[in-house]
């Protein structure tokens, strides 16, 4: 670093200095060996890190002995006090910058590839209450258990869901990121959460393990381009490889707020425009593997785009409108060849609640063991917009709106499978809140309330949000939210989330069955660092 010239050199001129100050100068100068101007300087040098108070203190004794060797001759011209001031501010004025600059006299300072790096985390401790409704149907399959078995005949007392028993539980989250800038337009990251690793909506930990040690696993691992970083106009576009938060613009209706993507997402933003204020549009596309097989070319897909705009038409409102379309490849089951098990593979490697699904073991009338796949295809088309209202200069209000459709709904696909009944391919979601932008200080606090409605073949039951109904589709209600900040970083939330089944299907006899009601009540502290 530079510093290691620079003070060397920055030693040599203030011991000139110092001795130019303290050299006889008439009778008068024998009274002052050192000018006051000089002992400001020192103590500048001093306060600044630069100097320690051994090194001023060995300046100051040089100068009053060279100053002594002298005594009687004056070797230099008069200067005056408004010079000598200027040289003391303009020496403060370099050291300051420099300082700045190196961080080499800052007492804490750290090494400067360290100064690349962004370190964020938080904790979220977690009660929670599930109450299931009285008349709640306990005839739904656990479709999980009996696809990771594999063995189960249809005669068999096949694994159930929990539907009637309330349960309470204790949870907890801890997630850990590390930010890297690289360069100007490159950045990587990681993240380290707790969590079931083939859970990809939950990063919870219950806590009822014996006092077993909680599983961490890695949820991002990424490198983002941003190839206009310096560009105003098309600077919100970037290119990301890896696992990565949702790039797409939506809410909780199809994606869980936790669900991380794999794979690759780029997004083209361009604004219309050159104040602050002026609207832009863009448009994200992307590519994620869901399965891969060594054995087929039929691996299961995520094909995704979205194009969209943004503005702010007036002061104090912004809105954002999107249109997507998501595309999961090969994720139908097909039924087996009569015999064989070639077909296996189709079945979901993992499910919540609410899909349309079909033994594929069964074929031309011979039934094998059991094993699940989903009935429909999925190709969701998606509508999202909020508008965001300042009420105050420290609260904002929002409405936040989205609609889906699985266009690749087709209920001939469900008769072939021997699907009885469907609640249908549309799902909704709308959702009011009202607060701070963002709980960091004591006594900032949100509200928001919302309704939503999930027909059964909407979108993959695996992605939606997993506290609605306890994860799934087939189910309608409303969520309330709200939180109070405690301190700084520190704060308190509780979430209500009351759903029913829409149009719940006995498994075993293809009828109607009583509908499921879930309550769930959450309870959190969070803190964040």
């Amino acid at each position: 670093m530079r510093s290691h010239k620079f003070k060397p050199t920055l030693l040599a001129a203030t011991a000139a200095l110092a001795a130019l100050a303290a050299a006889p100068q008439g009778a008068a100068a024998q009274d002052r060996p050192t000018d006051p101007s000089t002992i400001d300087i020192l103590d500048v040098l001093v306060e600044k890190g630069v100097l320690s108070r051994d090194d001023a203190n060995s300046v100051l004794s040089e100068a009053r002995k060279r100053a002594e060797a002298n005594s009687g001759v004056v070797r230099v011209p008069y200067v005056p006090e408004a010079v000598r001031n200027q040289i003391r501010d303009e020496v403060k004025k370099e050291v300051v910058a420099t300082a700045r600059q190196e961080g080499w006299a800052q007492p804490d300072a750290l090494p400067e590839w360290l100064s690349r790096f962004r370190f964020s985390g938080d904790m979220r401790v977690r009660g929670e209450h599930v109450a299931f409704g009285q008349s709640n149907t306990p005839l739904i399959y656990d479709i999980n258990a009996i696809n990771a078995d594999g063995g189960y005949f249809v005669d068999d007392l096949l694994p159930l869901r929990a539907t009637t028993k309330d349960r309470q539980r204790a949870r907890v989250r801890a997630r850990f990121g590390v930010d890297a800038k690289v360069s100007d337009k490159v950045e990587a990251g990681l993240r380290f959460v707790t969590g079931n690793p083939s859970d990809p909506v939950s990063t919870n930990e219950s806590l009822t393990g014996n006092f077993d040690k909680f599983m961490v696993g890695l949820d991002r691992a990424y490198i983002r381009v941003r190839p206009f970083a310096k560009d105003g106009r098309f600077a919100g576009s970037s290119l990301i490889l890896g696992k990565f938060d949702n790039p797409f613009f939506s809410t909780e209706l199809m994606f869980d707020r936790d669900l991380q993507f794999e794979g690759a997402a780029a997004t083209l933003e361009a604004r219309l425009g050159g104040d602050d204020g002026a609207p832009s549009v863009f448009l994200t596309g992307g590519a994620f593997p869901l399965e891969e097989w060594d054995f087929t070319g039929d691996d299961k897909f995520l094909f995704a785009g979205q194009i969209g705009v943004k503005a702010a038409p007036v002061d104090g409102l912004r809105f954002k409108a999107a249109a997507a379309l998501y595309e999961f490849a090969n994720v139908q089951g097909q039924y087996n060849t009569q015999g064989l098990r070639d077909n296996d593979f189709t079945a979901p490697d993992r499910v919540q609640f609410g899909n349309s699904v079909f033994n594929l073991r069964q074929d031309g009338g011979v039934v094998n063991t059991v094993k699940f796949g989903l009935a429909s295809k999925f190709r969701v088309g998606a509508a999202t917009a909020r508008a965001e209202f300042d009420i105050n200069p420290t609260l904002v209000g929002a409405l936040d709106f989205e609609m889906l459709k699985n266009f690749g709904f087709d209920r001939g696909d469900l008769d072939d499978r021997l699907v009885p009944a469907s609640s249908g391919d549309m799902a909704w979601n709308a959702q009011l809140s009202i607060g701070h932008r963002e709980i960091a200080e004591a006594n900032a606090w949100s509200l928001s309330a919302g309704y939503r409605r999930l027909e059964a073949d909407s979108t993959l039951d695996l992605f939606t949000d997993s506290d609605f109904g306890l994860g799934g589709t087939d189910q309608k209600g409303f969520v309330v939210r709200g939180s109070w900040g405690l301190a700084r970083n520190f704060w308190l939330s509780g979430s209500w989330f009351s759903a029913r089944t829409i149009d719940l299907v006995d498994p075993a006899t293809g009828t109607a069955a009583p509908p499921i009601d879930t309550d769930v009540f959450m309870l959190d502290l969070n803190a964040k660092f």
